[in-house]
C-alpha cells in the first residue's frame, strides 16, 4: 500500500472513531480529499477541547472549587506536578507520526468524555418538565421538588328564566391555585396547596403522606386536608370534568361533606386496575356549607374489570358516615348547581331542617366505559339525612348519565389507578401546528330533594351539551349550553322555571 493510501486509511479511522462531529452530506456524496479529511480531523479535534472545556466548567459548578482547579483540570499529569501544561489549542495533522498521534489522542478524548459526561449525568440534579412545570429530583430519585398550578377563567350567561334575578351574565377566576410538592427519601410526600379565587386565600390539599410497596399493591397514608375520594365525577380534578360543572351526585351527594376534609385518609393501588380508599377526618379547610367540624367516616372502591387498552369498563362504589356538629350547625340546608357555579341564584333548593340534622349517610354506585374515541359514564347517590329531636327523616337522591366523542381521535383520558377521568394525549398540538384535540359531550342530569312536605326542597334536572378543545396537554377552552328547569317548594325561587345557561372557560394547568 503506497503512502498516500495509508495516509488515507488513517484518518478515515479517525473520523469514524470520534463520534463528536457527522460527516457532512456533500462530502459523504463523493470521496473527499486528504485536504477535506485533515481539514475535518481538525475541526473535530477543536470541538472536543471546546467540549472538554464546557465539561470543565460543569464539574468546576458542581465541586464548588476555584478558576484556578478548572484551569489545572486541562493539564497533564507532568504539568500537574510543575510541569509544562498541554496544549490548549490541537495542531493541524502533518506526516504519519502526527496522523496516529491525533488518532489516538482524539480515541482517548472521546473515551474520557464519555466517562465524565457518564459521571455528570449520574451525579446531577434532574429536572422534568412533561407536566408542564418543573420538577427537581435527586440523581437516585429518592428526593423530589416541584410546583404546579391552574388557572380558570369561567364566563356565565343564563336567560329565559321567569325571575329576572336568575338572568344574569358574568365572569370569574373560578380558580387560581399553586402547589408545592415533593418526596422525601422515596416513601415521605408532602403537597401544599392554596387557592386565591374569589378575593380570598383558601387550603386545599395539605398533607404529608407515607407510602409503602405491598404484595398486592402501593399503599399511602396521609395526614391533613386531603380532596375527598367520593365518586368517579366527585373524584376528578377540575382540570378534567368534562364540564364545566361536575354532576349532580358529585354536588349534591357526593361532596356535599364538603371537597376537602382534614384528618386521616389511606388507600391502597393493587396492581390489576382497582383501589379502594378509606378516611376518617373532623371537620373542612373551609367554613362552606355543613362540613365544618362534623366527624365523617367515608370509602370508595373501583375495579377495572376489563383493561384492553384500547376498551375499559369501570365499576365503583362509594360511601360515607357524617355526624353533624350541632353547635355549628343548627340549621341544615344543602342547595345544589343544576347549570353552573357563577349564578348563586341558580339553584335546586334542599329541605330546609331547622331544628338541625344528627347526621347522615350516603353512598353511590359508578358505570363507565371507554373505547377508542368514544367514552361513557353513569352515576346515582342518595343521602339519608336523620333529623335531629324526634324530627322527620328525609333524604336526597341524584343520577346523571354523560356520553362524549373524541372528534380528533384521541381516547379520552382515565386513570386505572385510581378510577378518574384524566385529559388526553393530544396527538398534535396547537403549539407544535396541530389542531389539538377535540371532544363533543352530552349528559343529563337530576336531583330530588323534596321528600318531605315538612322541610321543602326541591327538584330540577338538566341536559347539557358540551365542546372542548384542549390545545395541548395543559391549555383548555370549554363551552356547555345547558338547558335546566327547577321546582322549588322552599326558598326565594319557588314553582317551576325553566331556563338556558351557557357556559365557557379557559384555563391553564402546570
Amino acid at each position: 500500500m503506497d503512502s498516500g493510501r495509508l495516509w488515507r486509511a488513517s484518518v478515515m479511522t479517525a473520523v469514524v472513531a470520534s463520534a463528536s462531529v457527522y460527516v457532512p452530506a456533500a462530502m459523504a456524496q463523493s470521496a473527499p480529499s486528504n485536504a477535506e479529511l485533515a481539514n475535518l480531523v481538525k475541526q473535530q479535534a477543536a470541538q472536543i477541547q471546546r467540549l472538554n472545556a464546557r465539561i470543565d466548567q460543569l464539574e468546576q459548578q458542581r465541586s464548588g472549587q476555584g478558576a484556578s482547579q478548572t484551569a489545572s483540570s486541562g493539564m497533564s499529569a507532568n504539568a500537574a506536578n510543575g510541569g509544562a501544561p498541554r496544549q490548549t489549542q490541537p495542531s493541524v495533522p502533518s506526516g504519519k507520526a502526527a496522523e496516529k498521534a491525533t488518532y489516538a489522542s482524539n480515541g482517548q478524548s472521546n473515551a474520557s468524555l464519555e466517562q465524565r459526561v457518564s459521571k455528570l449525568e449520574k451525579d446531577s440534579v434532574k429536572v422534568d418538565w412533561s407536566d408542564g412545570a418543573p420538577e427537581l429530583s435527586s440523581p437516585n430519585g429518592d428526593y423530589t421538588f416541584g410546583i404546579g398550578g391552574r388557572i380558570q377563567y369561567d364566563f356565565s350567561g343564563t336567560t329565559g328564566s321567569d325571575y329576572n334575578s336568575r338572568n344574569i351574565t358574568g365572569s370569574e377566576f373560578r380558580r387560581i391555585r399553586l402547589d408545592a410538592h415533593g418526596k422525601v427519601a422515596g416513601w415521605l410526600m408532602y403537597k401544599s396547596e392554596l387557592d386565591f379565587a374569589g378575593n380570598s386565600v383558601g387550603i386545599r390539599d395539605m398533607y404529608l403522606a407515607a407510602q409503602k410497596n405491598f404484595e398486592l399493591g402501593k399503599g399511602v397514608v396521609y395526614l391533613g386536608s386531603k380532596f375527598s375520594d367520593s365518586g368517579l365525577d366527585g373524584r376528578t380534578s377540575s382540570k378534567y370534568t368534562w364540564f364545566t360543572e361536575r354532576n349532580t351526585v358529585a354536588n349534591a351527594i357526593s361532596l356535599a361533606p364538603g371537597a376537602y376534609n382534614v384528618g386521616v385518609s389511606t388507600a391502597l393501588y393493587g396492581k390489576h386496575d382497582d383501589h379502594i380508599s378509606f378516611a376518617i377526618t373532623d371537620g373542612s379547610p373551609s367554613d362552606s356549607n355543613h362540613s365544618s367540624d362534623n366527624f365523617l367516616v367515608r370509602s370508595r372502591a373501583h375495579w377495572d374489570p376489563i383493561n384492553t387498552g384500547n376498551t375499559i369498563v369501570h365499576l365503583g362504589a362509594n360511601g360515607y358516615y357524617e355526624n353533624y356538629n350541632q353547635t355549628r350547625e343548627p340549621q341544615f340546608s344543602d342547595n345544589t348547581i343544576i347549570a353552573d357555579h357563577y349564578n348563586g341564584n341558580l339553584r335546586v333548593s334542599g329541605p330546609t331542617i331547622t331544628d338541625g340534622a344528627k347526621s347522615s349517610t350516603a353512598y353511590g354506585f359508578e358505570l363507565a366505559g371507554l373505547t377508542g374515541p368514544f367514552a361513557a359514564g353513569a352515576e346515582y347517590g342518595r343521602m339519608d339525612v336523620n333529623a335531629r329531636n324526634g324530627g322527620t327523616d328525609t333524604h336526597i337522591d341524584a343520577y346523571s348519565a354523560q356520553v362524549g366523542v373524541s372528534l380528533t381521535g384521541e381516547k379520552f383520558g382515565y386513570s386505572t389507578k385510581q378510577g378518574v377521568w384524566t385529559h388526553p394525549d393530544v396527538a398534535h398540538p396547537v403549539t407544535q401546528g396541530g389542531i389539538g384535540a377535540w371532544q363533543l359531550m352530552a349528559r343529563y342530569q337530576a336531583v330530588n330533594a323534596h321528600h318531605s312536605a315538612i322541610y321543602g326542597g326541591g327538584t330540577g334536572h338538566g341536559t347539557t351539551v358540551g365542546l372542548s378543545w384542549y390545545l395541548n396537554d395543559y391549555m383548555r377552552v370549554l363551552l356547555d349550553d345547558t338547558l335546566w328547569q327547577t321546582d322549588n317548594r322552599s326558598g326565594s325561587y319557588t314553582g317551576v322555571d325553566n331556563g338556558n345557561t351557557v357556559s365557557a372557560r379557559t384555563q391553564i394547568v402546570f
